[in-house]
């Protein structure tokens, strides 16, 4: 089978979209042939890991404010000759798709194409389709046409891939009139540990991820600063790139405030992550938005102890009380509470640990499964 996957951003930017991209390339490359859609230059690509696994790459142009760019994608792509063409949208709205007859997908299926999609996060209806700064009057003025065309997208569309239950379900009520094409896949980057040595667990706390507003480690890091007097042996690592709002600022200046540069760690990008999950005690993820958690699902893997926010597909890795611990999203003093309960009882950290790894082994939560369910999804979307 030949499969081109579609991606709007540099396939090594390490979003959640782009890892998730990477994975499907090297899975699919195994038995399949994989046709690169990117906005990255042939030598980006072959600088790339991933270059090995990639057929043909095929390079764009970001941004679909014409139709005439949706028809000149479509028609290079359709000249590579996919038996389908798998695009990845980063949210609701992506591809031209905010507007009728500008989507590569409608012209894509004209031409004989058969498409799929997957969205990584849902949030808001009045989500992604026009600037976050605009007034919600505009929001609602624009969203009929934004509708439109996401059901047109959709009408041309296979098969439409929710990452989460919690996604699922929203986009089943907003789009309802295709919610028959919609499907849920589970994702995940996750493979089986070798067996060997278990790192012995630090007293340290751990996030991984980009550093963002909508991520929640500033939040993560209030609550650490209300409870670290307490527990002078305990530090808190936050590992990943910084974003480009004011999250990173706010942390630094309250570690100023409360005299935690020896306690609050800011790592930046690891290339050692699941190591860091593996020797630490706690892992949290305190989204304010989160369409399943990757990070999360390594670390409940790596057998940490875990609190997560009630945000977006995180209450489906966690079982409050079984598998993690939950708190309200935003919620600082919760959070404060979680982490004390965890850092004064061992033996619930280890139980917790546990049971983590054991659920997401026996919920499938593993790459070779996602290719699998993908792979079956292709073949349903070609029979159509």
């Amino acid at each position: 089978m030949r499969i081109a996957l579609c991606l709007e951003y540099p396939i090594d930017q390490h979003g959640g979209t782009e890892v998730l991209v990477s994975e499907l390339v090297r899975g699919l490359s195994k038995e399949h042939q994989v046709i690169l859609v990117s906005p990255d230059d042939a030598a980006s690509i072959a600088r790339s890991p991933i270059a090995p696994f990639v057929t043909e790459h095929i390079s764009f142009m970001p941004g679909f404010k014409r139709a005439s760019h949706g028809r000149q994608l479509a028609g290079k792509i359709a000249l590579a000759k996919p038996d389908i063409a798998h695009f990845h949208f980063g949210g609701v709205y992506g591809w031209g798709n905010r507007f009728p007859f500008n989507c590569p997908i409608y012209f894509l299926n004209r031409l004989g194409v058969s498409c799929c999609s997957t969205v990584h996060l849902v949030v808001s209806i009045l989500d992604g389709y026009c600037g976050p700064q605009k007034p919600t009057w505009f929001k609602l003025l624009m969203l009929p046409a934004a509708w439109w065309g996401k059901l047109q997208q959709l009408r041309h569309t296979q098969r439409e891939v929710a990452v989460s239950l919690h996604d699922f379900q929203k986009l089943r009520r907003w789009y309802w009139p295709y919610r028959r094409c919609l499907r849920q896949i589970y994702h995940s980057r996750l493979h089986e540990i070798l067996a060997g040595p278990v790192p012995e667990r630090t007293s340290t706390i751990l996030n991984v991820g980009h550093i963002t507003q909508r991520k929640g480690q500033t939040v993560l890091a209030a609550a650490f600063a209300t409870i670290a007097p307490r527990y002078p042996e305990w530090i808190l690592r936050l590992a990943g790139h910084a974003g480009h709002d004011e999250a990173i600022e706010q942390i630094r200046q309250l570690i100023k405030r409360h005299h935690l540069e020896e306690r609050i760690l800011l790592l930046g990008e690891r290339s050692d992550a699941f190591d860091l999950m593996q020797r630490a005690a706690i892992y949290v993820q305190p989204s304010f938005w989160e369409a399943l958690g990757l990070a999360l699902q390594e670390a409940m893997l790596a057998g940490c102890a875990c609190i997560g926010s009630h945000a977006g597909g995180i209450p489906e890795l966690i079982q409050h009380e079984q598998t993690g611990l939950l708190f309200e999203t935003g919620n600082v003093d919760q959070l404060a509470r979680a982490l004390e309960r965890l850092i004064t009882n061992p033996s619930h950290r280890e139980r917790l640990g546990r049971m983590a790894a054991v659920s997401i082994r026996q919920r499938k939560m593993m790459s070779r499964q996602m290719i699998e369910s993908y792979l079956e999804l292709y073949e349903s979307a070609l029979r159509r």
